[in-house]
């Protein structure tokens, strides 16, 4: 991303989260970043362009995304938004919640698997805003501090079983990393960052946990969301990304640099990913 800043939130230290609510004609605020976790809801905003990290998507009626990377720099702009009464729910939520005993507790394990996914930026698909718009609603309105924080806890509850949740940076570009990960798939991922831009073997990587092949695969997939294979691409993509807004590198420099065998591979699977090519993307951020 372009360049952004650290925020200083309005949260403060006595506060469980901060929420503003805003009526707006345009988007201007920059790309930043900041520790506190949010939850951004926008609606009437069908064209507008959310950016973050290196993932750029043009947004519908509503839009609903939940970010707890504290590096990970985002920003809503205008885009082809024609709208003049833009609705915007900002939540500011402290991220010692989930940090202490309480939250380690198996209730509320679906949150925590949430947090961590949200580490790269995580958006909602539209039935599921539509189905708890009255629920953000009521919390922005709520003026009854304790009953504030229960409507909170239950909507993220909520929001952590909604399926069609997609992530969204690259894991490579955001570094985020995963607390209660288990030790194999986290020996995987190291083997991954350090050997990227070399070939890497199914087997490779399955010896190193020793595990069979078919096994880890499945293995892998069941923790990560994703195959090993896809995870490769993904992280080399991330870091192609990177590149191209950090370097002044080609195209095709960066693409054999991150282990792609030829260029028009790099390309498409770029294409594939960020719906632009290299080239295009580095112009667009």
């Amino acid at each position: 991303m372009r360049e952004s800043f650290t925020e200083i939130t309005r949260l403060e230290p006595l506060d469980v989260f901060y929420i503003g609510e805003r009526h707006k004609t345009y988007f201007e605020y920059p790309a930043h970043c900041h520790e506190v976790f949010e939850l951004n809801f926008v609606e009437n905003a069908k064209g507008a362009v959310r950016t973050i990290g290196d993932s750029q998507e043009t947004i519908g009626e509503l839009d609903l995304v939940l970010i707890t990377g504290s590096k990970l720099a985002h920003v809503w702009e205008q885009g082809s938004c024609p709208e003049q009464d833009i609705h915007e729910i900002t939540v500011h939520i402290d991220p010692d919640l989930f940090r202490g005993t309480l939250t380690n507790k198996r209730a509320f394990a679906s949150i925590t698997r949430m947090i961590e996914r949200a580490q790269r930026g995580l958006a909602f698909p539209e039935h599921a805003i539509r189905f708890l718009h009255n629920d953000i609603i009521n919390l922005a309105h709520s003026n009854d501090s304790f009953a504030s924080v229960v409507r909170l806890f239950n909507l993220l509850y909520r929001l952590s079983l909604v399926e069609g949740a997609h992530e969204l940076s690259s894991t490579s570009f955001t570094d985020a990393r995963l607390a209660n990960e288990d030790e194999r798939v986290q020996r995987a991922k190291e083997y991954i960052v350090q050997n990227y831009m070399h070939e890497i073997a199914l087997n490779d990587l399955a010896k190193l946990v020793r595990m069979a092949p078919d096994s880890f695969s499945r293995f892998f997939r069941n923790k990560t969301g994703r195959t090993p294979n896809r995870y490769i691409i993904d992280y080399r993509l991330g870091i192609a990304a990177r590149m191209l807004l950090k370097t002044q590198l080609s195209v095709s420099e960066i693409g054999y640099s991150c282990g792609f065998n030829t260029l028009s591979h790099f390309n498409r699977l770029f294409r594939e990913s960020k719906g632009c090519s290299p080239s295009e993307f580095r112009e667009q951020f």
